[in-house]
């Protein structure tokens, strides 16, 4: 049985590997190379590998937008299985929230800012449902891509506090061959708009490089990326910070190996995320 539907069948399988090392690969679906990547570095650490397809309508922001996220089990399946892949755990919302749930987690006041400032009450839901997952999975290790960086820092306060134990693992964002940052909202953009944020890859690498040229002046940074962006004007800029990359909090002169740069932007309708680390 390598597709598990219930917690109750999850919780029977779990129960007879407990001499094994597991890790988790959560996942809402839709997957890409991405997803398999960190399949793949989840592969490399433990000796079993759990992957959940979860949609989790707690983390968006209206109905619309989560009867519009893509879901394609049976193909997340295969992807995940052929990745190597132990267990796939795609369990019911009435599985994973029964009508007597009553353990909502309210995330740290890091959660508040870029993201959670534009979208209200999104990482109480990656917290509550990401803390569901641990104590249905019980993983050694926990594997996130740093796409959605803001994210992985909330994800990795919570697990510190509610589980010291599991380690949480960061993996480089995979990037499609313009450099666009793979996401499963990418199928959402018209080819005229899929053209126009390519300059959302460029402008954040050339932050990097004026950086590395020895600019660390983050309003000068940024100005040069606002340049670039000022060529799409389809593209509505939600933020565009430089930061801590443990706090996020924002900072006048960045430092290497201490400062990310955290991006939002809309077209068509259709909000992208991406960062880069300095």
């Amino acid at each position: 049985m390598t597709l598990i539907r219930s917690t109750e069948d999850l919780g029977h399988w779990r129960s007879n590997v407990l001499d094994q090392t597991v890790a988790f690969v959560p996942t809402m679906g839709a997957l890409h190379r991405g997803h398999l990547q960190l399949i793949h570095v989840a592969r490399q650490q433990c000796d079993l590998v759990i992957v959940s397809v979860f949609v989790n309508a707690l983390q968006f922001g209206d109905e619309e937008d989560f009867n519009k996220y893509p879901r394609s089990l049976n193909t997340d399946y295969e992807a995940c299985i052929a990745e190597g892949a132990t267990i796939v755990f795609a369990p019911t919302a009435n599985d994973i929230f029964p009508t007597n749930f009553d353990r909502h987690i309210e995330p740290s006041s890091i959660a508040n800012l870029f993201e959670g400032a534009s979208r209200a009450g999104h990482f109480a839901g990656v917290v509550t449902v990401v803390n569901r997952l641990f104590e249905l999975v019980k993983p050694h290790v926990a594997i996130f891509g740093v796409k959605d960086y803001q994210q992985v820092v909330v994800i990795s306060e919570m697990s510190r506090k509610l589980h010291p134990t599991v380690e949480i693992l960061r993996v480089d964002t995979v990037r499609d061959i313009d450099g666009l940052a793979l996401s499963s909202r990418n199928a959402r953009l018209s080819h005229s708009a899929r053209e126009k944020v390519r300059v959302i890859p460029d402008a954040l690498s050339h932050i990097a490089e004026v950086f590395q040229g020895g600019q660390f002046d983050c309003a000068i940074l940024k100005q040069s990326a606002f340049e670039m962006f000022g060529t799409e004007p389809d593209l509505e800029i939600d933020y565009l910070e430089i930061v801590d990359r443990e706090t996020l909090e924002r900072q006048a002169i960045a430092r290497p190996g201490k400062s990310v740069v955290l991006f939002a932007g809309i077209i068509d309708g259709v909000r992208l995320i991406d960062n880069i680390e300095l």
